[in-house]
C-alpha cells in the first residue's frame, strides 16, 4: 500500500478526488502546520461516532480542493521560495510580504459541484468551544545548513528545458520547471522545501511526544502528514521522509487506538450505569402494588426523564442503538407504571367504597343504642361493635377519620350517660355500705352458745335488714358478705350440735351400744380367765387385747351419753 493509500479514521476524507493537486501540496508544504480544513471543535467523543444529519460540521463535507489554511498560520521565510517552486518559477519568487498568496485555496476543477455544508444543530453549536490550531505553527526557517542543502540537491536534477526532477526511490518524478540557468540556483528552492518538510516532521514528532491529545488533533495531524507527504514537490531523500512519516503515522494511530479503547471503556462503564438505572426503574415497576410506596415511587418516576437527560449530558455518550434500546425500556417501564397506578387506584377506590359502606352500617347500629339505659347488655353490644369495626376493611384516611368520629360520638354518648348513672349509684351504695357495716357489728355480737333460739331470732332480724339495705360498691361486696356468712355458720353449727344432742334416736343408739359393750366385756373377761387357767401366753395376749379395746369403746359411748344429757 502506497503512502497515498494509507487508511484514515472516519473523520478524515480519504477520497482521492478530494485530495489537493501536486501543485497545491507544494504550496501547502510551505506552511507544514497549517490546518487544511477549518473543522469545528466538536467534542472528543464525536470522532468515532457517525453524527446526526443535522450535526455534521461543514468543514467535514467541503472538498479538499477548497480547504483554506488556518487563520493563525504564520508564513515563514521559505514560504516564498516554496510557492515559487509550486508555480514552476523559482527565479521569479515573490518577496516575503507576498507569502500569503501561497495559502490561497486551489480552484475547483471545472464543472465540479461544490457540496453545500449542512447547518449544525443548536446542540452542536452549544457544544463548540474556541480552540487553537491542532498543530502548533512551526518557527520560520531563516537559515538553512549549506551542507544539508547540498545533500538534498544531490537527489535532484535540471533538464535542458528547465524541468526539475527528483529521484524518488526507484522512480524519477518531475516536480516543476525553472528558468534559472544555474543548476544549483534552480534546485535551491526545492531543497529548502525539503528541509521545511524535515522541520514539519520534527514538529510533528514534538507534537506526538506531548502527554495528552484529542482524537481530532491526531486525525488532523494524520491528514497533514498525508497531504504533505503525497508526492512532495521537493528535492531530497524523499524515501527517508516517507519512512519517518510512516513511523509518525503509526505513533499517531497507536495513540488513536488507545484513545478509542479508553473511550470504549468509558462508554462501557456509562452503559453499565445507565443500564443499572433502567433496571432500578424496571424493578420499581415490578414491585407488588400493595407493597409499593406510591408517593415515593411517583416522585422517582417524575424524576426519571430529568435524570436520564442529566446522564446524557454529563456522562459519556453512548452509541445510538444502545441508547435507543435503553430509552425504549425506560419508556415501556413508565407506561407500565402508569397503567399499574391507574388500575391500583381504581381498585383502591372500590375497596374504599365498600369499607365506607360497612362502617356506615356499624355507625347506624351504634347510634341506635346510644340512648339505651340497659347498661350491661348495651356495654357488651358496644364491645362487639368495636370488634367488628377493627375487622372492617380500611378506607381512605380522610373518610375513615370522619366515620370514626361519628362512631365514637355514639359510643361516648352512651358511656357518658352510663358513667353519670354509675356515679349516682355509687353514692347510694356508699350509704348502703355504712348500713350493712352497722348490721355486721350487731350480728357479730350474737352468741349462739348461751341462747340458741335468741341467737337465731337476732340473726333473722339482721338478715332481713341486710337485704333491705341494698347493694354496696363492688369492691366492698365480698368483704361484708364474708363477715355475715361467718356469723351464719356459727349459728348453724350450734343448731346442729343441739339437734344431735336432743335427738331420741341418737340417744337410743347410744344406750344400745353401751349395753352391747357391757355384755362383750363380760364375755372377754371370762375368756381371759380361761386363757390364764390354760397357761397359753398367746391366748392370754389376744384375750387381753380384745378386752381392752371393748373397754375403750365403752368409754367413748358413755362420754357421748353424758353429752346428750
Amino acid at each position: 500500500m502506497s503512502e497515498s493509500e494509507t487508511p484514515l479514521p472516519a473523520s478524515t476524507p480519504a477520497d482521492p478526488a478530494t485530495a489537493p493537486s501536486d501543485e497545491a501540496a507544494v504550496a501547502q508544504s510551505s506552511d507544514p502546520v497549517a490546518d487544511p480544513a477549518p473543522q469545528s471543535p466538536a467534542p472528543e467523543e464525536a470522532a468515532d461516532e457517525a453524527p446526526a444529519a443535522d450535526e455534521v460540521p461543514a468543514a467535514e463535507e467541503a472538498p479538499a480542493t477548497e480547504e483554506a489554511p488556518a487563520a493563525d498560520a504564520t508564513p515563514s521565510a521559505g514560504s516564498d521560495e516554496e510557492s515559487a517552486s509550486a508555480n514552476s518559477a523559482p527565479a521569479e519568487a515573490a518577496p516575503a510580504e507576498a507569502a500569503p498568496a501561497a495559502a490561497k485555496p486551489t480552484p475547483r476543477a471545472p464543472g465540479a459541484p461544490r457540496p453545500r455544508p449542512a447547518a449544525p444543530s443548536p446542540a452542536a453549536l452549544a457544544a463548540k468551544k474556541p480552540s487553537a490550531a491542532l498543530l502548533p505553527v512551526a518557527p520560520p526557517v531563516t537559515e538553512y545548513d549549506p551542507e544539508q542543502i547540498a545533500a538534498a540537491k544531490a537527489f535532484g536534477a535540471v533538464a535542458e528545458d528547465g524541468s526539475v526532477t527528483v529521484q524518488d526511490g526507484t522512480q524519477v518524478r518531475t516536480i516543476g520547471t525553472s528558468t534559472e540557468a544555474d543548476h544549483d540556483a534552480a534546485l535551491e528552492p526545492f531543497a529548502k522545501a525539503y528541509l521545511d518538510l524535515v522541520a514539519f516532521l520534527d514538529l510533528t514528532q514534538t507534537t506526538l511526544n506531548a502527554p495528552e491529545h484529542t482524537q481530532n488533533e491526531l486525525n488532523r495531524l494524520l491528514e497533514n502528514l498525508r497531504k504533505n507527504m503525497k508526492e512532495p514537490q521537493v528535492v531530497g531523500d524523499i524515501p527517508a521522509l516517507r519512512a519517518r512519516a510512516a513511523e509518525l503515522r503509526e505513533q499517531a494511530k497507536e495513540k488513536i487506538r488507545a484513545l478509542e479503547a479508553k473511550r470504549a471503556e468509558g462508554r462501557e462503564a456509562a452503559t453499565q450505569r445507565r443500564t443499572e438505572f433502567v433496571e432500578s426503574i424496571e424493578a420499581l415497576v415490578a414491585t407488588d402494588p400493595e407493597q409499593l410506596s406510591w408517593k415515593s415511587a411517583g416522585e422517582t418516576m417524575r424524576q426519571m426523564v430529568p435524570t436520564w437527560k442529566q446522564m446524557q449530558s454529563e456522562d459519556v455518550a453512548l452509541d445510538r442503538p444502545t441508547e435507543e434500546a435503553l430509552w425504549k425500556r425506560l419508556s415501556t417501564a413508565r407506561a407500565s407504571f402508569d397503567r399499574m397506578r391507574k388500575q391500583f387506584f381504581s381498585q383502591l377506590d372500590e375497596r374504599h367504597g365498600e369499607a365506607a359502606k360497612v362502617k356506615e352500617e356499624l355507625i347506624a347500629r351504634a347510634e341506635a343504642m346510644q340512648d339505651s339505659t340497659d347498661w350491661g347488655p348495651t356495654v357488651r353490644a358496644y364491645k362487639d361493635l368495636m370488634d367488628e369495626w377493627r375487622n372492617a376493611p380500611r378506607g381512605s384516611r380522610k373518610k375513615d377519620d370522619a366515620q370514626w368520629k361519628r362512631f365514637k360520638a355514639a359510643q361516648d354518648a352512651f358511656f357518658q350517660a352510663r358513667n353519670a348513672d354509675l356515679h349516682e349509684t355509687e353514692a347510694e351504695q356508699r350509704k348502703n355500705l355504712e348500713a350493712k357495716e352497722a348490721l355486721l357489728v350487731e350480728a357479730e355480737a350474737i352468741d349462739p352458745g348461751t341462747d340458741l333460739e335468741g341467737a337465731k331470732k337476732a340473726l333473722r332480724s339482721v338478715q332481713d335488714r341486710w337485704e333491705e339495705a341494698g347493694k354496696v360498691p363492688r369492691g366492698d361486696m365480698r368483704r361484708v358478705d364474708d363477715r355475715l356468712r361467718a356469723v351464719e355458720r356459727a349459728v348453724k353449727d350450734a343448731e346442729q350440735a343441739e339437734w344431735r344432742r336432743t335427738d331420741p334416736r341418737t340417744k337410743a343408739r347410744v344406750e344400745g351400744a353401751s349395753s352391747q359393750l357391757h355384755s362383750a366385756i363380760a364375755s372377754y373377761e371370762e375368756a381371759l380367765e380361761k386363757a390364764r387357767a390354760g397357761g397359753d401366753p398367746k391366748k392370754i395376749a389376744e384375750a387381753e387385747a380384745a378386752l381392752e379395746a371393748r373397754k375403750e369403746w365403752l368409754a367413748v359411748i358413755e362420754r357421748s351419753a353424758r353429752d346428750l344429757g
